[in-house]
């Protein structure tokens, strides 16, 4: 069994199962650095793969030189590459051409538990929304999107992937269709969210299909959301700025991201005692581990408690 042949024909198998373009290209890419782990094995048949080979690769994608001349790969990124061979394996093995899973007993790379130093405050997230003009179509789509964000905790691709068809404002939820991982779920909206893309979809979004010509040009054909002032889909190089651009007008001295919006929509989930499995299910994570490390950022909340009650805070105590 060809290794390369057979990576082939798996990321095939992805594509016709509409996983997102990228998803497809970290495969690829992560696949093309197993298949030099295995050349330098002299592996020339996956069906010869043993457990004792894949107990040497995460320590072989430890000392590979990464992209940017680095001398260790961080655990993230081992990590990803690590995910990508056990899928591989996995689709081996239901399609029956592997016996066994060589890689049952593959173990990640432990990762630190980093979070970002801040969120929003609910404050600022009000702020950067009412600061946004609605009044051009540009304008509105983008209060729209931040509002979606903040709601919701989409990753940005998940954002950018949606579809018209994703979208019930009726019972006031979205589709995420193949979200990390290749997962769907569903995830519930705000009430103003619902609203301000009811208006979205009437007015703003059939002039933004038009692009920058007159109103009378035939309007672009796209299923997206969520379009471009051109009226094409949306980039993530696009959100970024968008995110950078209106957090700067609002005075937000933070750094504003997308990701900070999904950050901040959890950790004020869990500071107004949602279930952190509720939560779990919001965000899409795999394992509720993922989801608990966002308790850490509800510290805050206690430090405050213990210096508004504590009677030695307060002065309160007997000398």
């Amino acid at each position: 069994m060809d290794p390369a042949q057979t990576i082939a024909a798996y990321l095939e198998h992805l594509q016709a199962q509409r996983y997102s373009l990228r998803t497809i290209g970290d495969r690829r890419s992560n696949l093309g650095l197993f298949l030099r782990f295995l050349s330098e094995l002299s592996l020339d048949d996956l069906r010869q793969l043993r457990p004792e080979h894949l107990a040497q690769l995460p320590g072989w994608l430890y000392r590979l030189p990464t992209t940017r001349g680095g001398h260790a790969r961080g655990a993230a990124n081992q990590n990803r590459i690590l995910s990508a061979v056990r899928a591989l394996l996995d689709y081996l093995c239901r399609e029956g051409q592997l016996p066994s899973n060589p890689s049952a007993a593959l173990r990640d790379a432990r990762e630190p538990r980093t979070l970002p130093r801040n969120v929003l405050t609910p404050k600022e997230a009000k702020r950067i929304l009412d600061k946004i003009d609605t009044s051009t179509a540009p304008g509105y789509r983008d209060r729209v999107i931040f509002e979606v964000f903040y709601a919701t905790g989409l990753r940005m691709s998940e954002l950018i992937g949606l579809r018209l068809a994703d979208l019930n404002l009726e019972e006031g939820l979205l589709r995420i269709e193949h979200g990390k991982g290749g997962h769907s779920r569903m995830v519930p909206l705000s009430a103003i969210a619902c609203q301000l893309l009811e208006t979205y979809l009437h007015a703003a979004r059939p002039q933004l299909l038009h692009g920058r010509k007159n109103k009378h040009s035939v309007p672009r054909a796209t299923d997206r959301l969520f379009v471009s002032i051109r009226g094409g889909a949306l980039d993530r190089a696009n959100l970024a700025r968008l995110a950078r651009q209106h957090g700067r007008a609002a005075g937000i001295k933070k750094r504003v991201t997308c990701h900070l919006w999904r950050h901040s929509c959890a950790t004020h989930l869990l500071k107004n005692r949602a279930n952190l499995r509720h939560v779990q299910e919001i965000l899409g994570h795999r394992s509720l581990a993922t989801t608990q490390r966002y308790l850490h950022l509800t510290i805050t909340d206690l430090k405050e408690a213990h210096r508004k009650f504590h009677p030695r805070e307060r002065g309160l105590a007997d000398p």
